[in-house]
């Protein structure tokens, strides 16, 4: 028999045990379910983190432009069209659009939200956000509409955790107001009649709450401009949005413009989700180390039981490396064994909550009412490759004092 096929046939022949020895063989199954258990825990607690982080993502992009080009010190662009224009001429850019922001408040019926005012183009919005697909109640307009009373106003859309805070529904007259600042630079308080267009609803509770859209002219007229503050644009590659504005913003001169991205503008948001990932995974890979103990202690309880066994294999030529290998061998299998299980039960569950779905959450306390998965392969690898470690290195004080024993000590007393 060779060698390495030696050590293999001892290592599973020792796991096996007898049955005075039968407890060590169940430290060994338990280790291998503390394995398994560990690993598909992990994998199932890192694809719902990967879940929420997608449908976080997906919102915020189906709710922001992947970046804007704006100036420096809040200045306006007046000659955006011809900006616009020459951004479009960027080959990684697919969309553009102007963007007017600023601070104000709505009113209905001495019911006041403070919101954040949002001046759109209708017609090119749709090029560069998914704000149109979101809509529930009413239409993307905001032209002039006939509200509840028969009276004509320019349309506005506001988010459905708005609508209902205030207990508005589609084309009520609302009261629009914010601070403008005239030629000499002091507030003054604007406000103007909007009737209500439409009701969108992007999942995010904070944009639903607080968002508001108006016309570029209507938000012109509100915010006292004559250009817009930005112009919004959708990149090829939403991931590569921060480099793609970089080199849009060199193209149309650099300053004074300047580029953020969707990442940028959300990232203490991105950053807690990592965050959040590594404490899962920390604080879960303490089930694997559990593990890995009880490995420890089940080989050093058979390597007592083996000292016999192991002196006369060693009197018969077998090497301490060998001796070593055949015990750090079945610290290796059950790292195998239970990786493998624990992955392939946390890849099936994880699949069949993405095809049906069938375990809920509460759908008004989380934007959806359906448990996320994302499982991405380099999660699956990186927690395979952990395991499988952390169940070798348990082996190697175990090993090593299976290896010192000497032959002549090992069968003294047997």
């Amino acid at each position: 028999m060779k060698k390495g096929k030696m050590e293999l046939f001892v290592a599973l022949r020792y796991m096996r045990g007898k049955r005075k020895i039968g407890f060590v063989s169940w430290i060994t199954y338990i280790s291998t379910a503390g394995v398994c258990l560990g690993t598909f825990v992990l994998i199932m607690a890192l694809s719902i983190a990967n879940g929420f982080e997608k449908e976080v993502r997906d919102r915020i992009m189906g709710t922001l432009a992947h970046a804007k080009i704006s100036q420096y010190h809040n200045y306006q662009i007046v000659e955006h069209e011809a900006l616009r224009e020459l951004i479009l001429k960027h080959p990684q850019v697919v969309g553009a659009s102007p963007l007017i922001t600023g601070k104000g408040g709505i009113e209905h019926d001495q019911n006041q939200e403070g919101v954040m005012i949002n001046g759109v183009d209708p017609k090119l919005e749709p090029t560069v956000t998914d704000v149109h697909k979101a809509i529930i109640h009413g239409d993307f307009n905001l032209d002039m509409i006939t509200s509840v009373r028969g009276r004509e106003f320019p349309g506005i859309l506001i988010g459905k955790g708005l609508s209902d805070k205030m207990g508005v529904r589609e084309r009520d007259e609302i009261v629009l107001y914010s601070l403008a600042t005239d030629d000499d630079l002091n507030p003054v308080p604007k406000m103007g009649r909007f009737a209500i267009a439409g009701i969108f609803e992007t999942g995010m509770y904070e944009y639903d709450l607080n968002l508001v859209y108006i016309s570029i002219a209507s938000a012109q007229n509100m915010l006292n401009l004559n250009g817009v503050e930005a112009i919004q644009i959708k990149t090829t590659d939403p991931f590569k949005a921060d480099r793609i504005a970089s080199s849009v913003r060199e193209s149309i001169g650099g300053y004074p413009y300047k580029a953020i991205d969707w990442q940028t503008q959300n990232r203490s948001l991105f950053q807690w989700m990592k965050l959040e990932r590594l404490i899962i995974y920390i604080v879960i890979s303490l089930i694997i180390v559990v593990a890995a103990f009880n490995i420890i202690s089940s080989l050093i309880m058979m390597i007592l039981d083996k000292r016999r066994e192991i002196g006369i294999l060693m009197s018969m030529g077998a090497t301490s490396g060998a001796v070593m290998r055949v015990f750090m061998i079945n610290g290796i299998v059950v790292g195998f064994i239970g990786s493998t299980i624990g992955t392939i039960m946390g890849i099936a569950l994880s699949y069949a909550q993405y095809r049906w779905q069938f375990i809920p959450i509460p759908g008004d306390l989380y934007f959806i009412n359906k448990l996320p998965v994302q499982v991405l392969t380099t999660d699956l690898i990186f927690i395979y490759i952990t395991a499988n470690l952390i169940c070798w290195l348990a082996t190697i004080y175990p090993a090593r004092q299976a290896a010192a024993l000497l032959p002549a000590e090992s069968i003294r007393y047997e």
